[in-house]
């Protein structure tokens, strides 16, 4: 080979490597750009004064995903914001504000489908179709995360609910590490009882 083929060939090699590192220097500004927009989005629709209206968040949550679909963590903001405040209006608001919460609850999931806010969102909208999915889904997650008082304590007041006080008391023990917790939950189960007897009295 003679010296300037070599060195035409040299030549070619770097450019190449330098068009592949400028492309992905371009990439890398044009992701955390992205990003940063993303960020700036979630940050005002969460502490911005005055507050956000919830289709206020929603809109930025869209907006923000559009840009950096990989932030979960918004989506957790935005799915509790819809459901929680979901009873602040009523009609076809209600129900479309439900249905945007189960929407970003799910998409949250599918990113990290062990985040404990997202789950325990999703076991209330199981409990809407039937009790059991919603014990055995949040039973999985505590099998899952088992040291974790608050897990048995959320597990205690689904038993509850659904009329096992049996496992609702296996459920508090391991509550019991955490004294503050296990009084709470507690409360909730002797309510829970309350109300199914209540509910079981003659009239």
């Amino acid at each position: 080979m003679k010296a300037y083929d070599r060195i035409s060939v040299d030549q070619w090699f770097l450019a190449a490597v330098g068009a592949v590192m400028l492309a992905l220097a371009v990439a890398g500004m044009v992701h955390s750009t992205r990003a940063s927009l993303a960020a700036r989005l979630a940050y005002k629709a969460r502490y911005g004064q005055p507050a956000a209206s919830v289709e206020q968040v929603l809109d930025a949550c869209r907006k923000a995903a559009a840009l950096y679909p990989w932030n979960y963590y918004f989506t957790i903001f935005t799915a509790e914001m819809a459901y929680y405040r979901a009873d602040d209006v009523t009609g076809e608001a209600r129900a479309e504000r439900l249905r945007q919460a189960r929407f970003w609850c799910d998409r949250g999931l599918f990113q990290n489908g062990y985040k404990s806010q997202l789950r325990r969102l999703k076991t209330r909208f199981l409990w809407e179709d039937s009790s059991l999915k919603a014990i055995d889904y949040w039973k999985a997650h505590t099998d899952w995360q088992f040291w974790e008082p608050g897990n048995h304590a959320v597990l205690a007041e689904l038993y509850a609910r659904a009329g096992e006080f049996d496992q609702a008391e296996q459920s508090l023990k391991w509550v019991a590490i955490d004294p503050a917790a296990h009084q709470e939950a507690r409360r909730i189960v002797e309510r829970e009882k309350k109300i199914w007897d209540d509910s079981l009295e003659p009239r």
